[in-house]
Formats: structure tokens, C-alpha cells, sequence
């Protein structure tokens, strides 16, 4: 069956849902756009290469069927939203019990943080985006699936043909949170690549025997040539003999030592650029010295303390999340309680807006 999942899921939620879900999370439209376009093909991305077998369909319909997904909200997006938030909620809650653990495991928080750091959206928005979206892709596909009245062996045949439509289409930054090496690592095995690496394989191997038949009709001719000019070569080198080369110093390595400060922008929980620099540089330290750290989030009792707590263990949960992306174990970090520091009416509040990466 020629049917391109991308498209259907993408003019199923497009229209008016990137505004109402964008309403509902508190983020604009743009950024809520943004995340949409990138997650879309992650999502489908997994369920691709997770049931493109039998099996794994027989799976995949049994979670569909078990979730209680209604397919006809996919009519009336606005009304998701309406009476109250009872619909989107449902469906939030469905999302975070049981789809999204099915679909992306102990990945679920890394995809999240790193969503939001590529759209600019909160972490907390990203968490219930991916809640909301993968329930909604389901439900897609289990309005396509009763309308064309497919079977365990046909969604299989159907999801292993999305390679070539989701190739290109996936954000790398995402497939590295789910654990990929690249974004053609989540597809791995499916038969569009498969059957495009094996074309270009054995036009490879055409090509070389070619070369290689065509290389040895001439060679007898030209090996007295070739010999006297490797010897000429040779007796250049050795009487007229060559500049010495210098190779440059390796650049030194950047210099941390713990504890290591992650900062943040006013009320965000997004890890930025320099933030990134100083987790890779930490994540290398903890795996290579196989040291145990300590993450800690800091904030002061300026405005509502409650809120300020809440924001320093959301930064200091985002920052455990990108160091299990840049592969430490969760095992080797322990969550500290958020600590209070006193800022001066002159002075910055930027040390209150940190978590600290510690040895244990």
C-alpha cells in the first residue's frame, strides 16, 4: 500500500491545532509550529521502526485498541479543546500513563528537554506536547487502519514503506535524545533504505569491476614507464631530499573542573548554547574518571518561592536529561533538593538562575 503517513498525520494536525495547542501550553503559535514539524517525524520515525514486522504491528493495534482512542475528535480539533480542556486532558493523560512510555521508554524526558531547546518552548510545554501528539498520531493511525481495514501483516507492509517520506524529514538533534547516532539510525532496517543501500552497493561494485578490467587491458603497456619513473623518484628523494614538515600542537583541551555551573535565562528551564559546551565537556569527565555527581538547582525567595523551587528542579532536571542524552548513566547522578542564595539589589541574579554539576 503507497500511502505517506508524514502527510496524513501532518493535515490531520494541521489548520487551527498549532494555534489551539499553542493557546493551551501558553506558547506561541510560531515556536508551537516549530516543535510540531520537528516531533511529527520523530514519532513516526519510532513507530516505524519499532513495527514494521508483523509482530510488532500485532502490537502496535493492541495498544491502539487499548488506549480507547476516538477517532472522530480528528475531525473537530477546536472541540479537543473546548468544555472546560476535558477531551485534551483525557488525552494528555492517556499520552503520559501509558502511549508515551510504550513508544520512547526512559528516552521520553531527553526527547522532551531537547524539544524545547530547539523550539524555544518550555520544557514543561515540550513534556505535554509529546503527550498530546503521540495519542493524536495514534489516533490517525487507527482511523486509517479500521477505514482500509488493514491486518497485522498489511500495517507492517505499510509502515516498513515510510522510509523514503520520513528520510530527510527527522531533526538529528531529536534522534541523538532518543538514543540514535543519526536521523537515518531510526530507520534503520526499513526496506526503502535497505532497498536504496543495496542499489547503490551493487552500482558501486559494477563500477569497480569495470574499473578494475579496464585498468589491467592497459597496464602491461605502461609498467616499463611506470617502473623507470618510480625509480627517478626515488633517486630525487634520496640526493635532492625534501622540506621537513611541522604538524601544529593538537589544540588543548578545554579546562572544568567540579562543580560545574550550567546557567539560565530569566524564568527558563531551556539549556542554551553555553550551557551545551559545559554539559559535553562534564558528560566526557563523569564517563572518563567514571566519577558520581551530585545536580543541584539553585533560586532565591524573590516573588513567589513556591514557583521559583518548581523552575530550579525543572533546570536541574534539564540538565540531568542532557547528560543521560551525551551517554551518562542515570545511575551515576543523584537530584538535590533546590537550594536558596541571597542576591543583592545591585548585584546579578545569575547565581540564582544556575544548577551545579558536583563530584559525590
Amino acid at each position: 500500500m503507497n500511502m505517506n503517513l508524514l502527510s496524513l498525520v501532518q493535515q490531520a494536525l494541521g489548520g487551527d491545532f498549532p494555534n489551539l495547542a499553542g493557546q493551551f501550553l501558553g506558547e506561541s503559535p510560531g515556536a508551537t509550529q516549530s516543535a510540531l514539524t520537528s516531533l511529527l517525524p520523530a514519532v513516526l520515525g519510532v513507530i516505524t521502526r519499532k513495527d514494521a514486522t508483523p509482530d510488532g504491528a500485532s502490537g502496535l493495534m493492541s495498544l491502539i485498541n487499548g488506549a480507547n482512542l476516538d477517532a472522530s475528535a480528528l475531525a473537530n480539533p477546536a472541540g479537543l479543546f473546548g468544555a472546560g480542556g476535558t477531551g485534551i486532558n483525557n488525552l494528555l493523560k492517556a499520552g503520559t500513563d501509558s502511549l508515551v512510555p510504550a513508544l520512547f521508554g526512559d528516552k521520553s524526558a531527553a526527547l522532551a528537554n531537547t524539544l524545547a531547546s530547539s523550539s524555544g518552548i518550555k520544557s514543561s510545554s515540550a513534556t505535554s506536547l509529546v503527550a498530546m501528539v503521540v495519542p493524536l498520531v495514534l489516533t490517525v493511525l487507527k482511523k486509517f487502519i479500521g477505514e482500509n481495514g488493514l491486518n497485522a501483516s498489511s500495517l507492517a507492509s505499510l509502515l516498513g514503506s515510510q522510509a523514503p517520506q520520513l528520510q530527510g524529514a527527522i531533526d538529528s538533534r531529536l534522534a541523538g535524545a532518543l538514543g540514535f547516532a543519526s536521523p537515518d539510525a531510526v530507520l534503520g532496517g526499513l526496506g526503502g533504505l535497505g532497498g536504496k543501500a543495496t542499489a547503490a552497493g551493487g552500482a558501486a561494485v559494477s563500477a569497480a569491476t569495470a574499473a578494475t578490467a579496464a585498468s589491467k587491458s592497459g597496464l602491461s603497456r605502461w609498467l616499463p614507464w611506470l617502473i623507470g619513473a618510480a625509480v627517478l623518484l626515488f633517486l630525487w628523494d634520496m640526493f635532492v631530499g625534501k622540506p621537513t614538515q611541522t604538524s601544529a600542537p593538537p589544540p588543548a583541551a578545554a579546562a572544568i573542573s567540579l562543580p560545574a555551573k550550567v546557567y539560565f535565562s530569566i524564568g527558563s528551564a531551556v539549556v542554551d548554547a553555553d550551557g551545551s559546551k559545559t554539559i559535553a565537556t562534564v558528560a566526557d569527565m563523569i564517563k572518563q574518571e567514571r566519577l558520581k555527581v551530585a545536580i543541584t538547582g539553585y533560586t532565591d525567595k524573590t516573588g513567589d518561592v513556591a514557583k521559583n523551587e518548581a523552575l530550579a528542579k525543572s533546570r536541574a532536571i534539564a540538565v540531568k536529561d542532557a547528560l543521560v542524552v551525551a551517554g551518562v548513566a542515570e545511575a551515576e547522578m543523584t537530584m538535590q533538593p533546590p537550594s536558596f542564595v541571597e542576591t543583592g539589589t545591585g548585584g546579578s541574579d545569575a547565581e540564582a538562575r544556575r544548577v551545579e554539576i558536583n563530584r559525590q
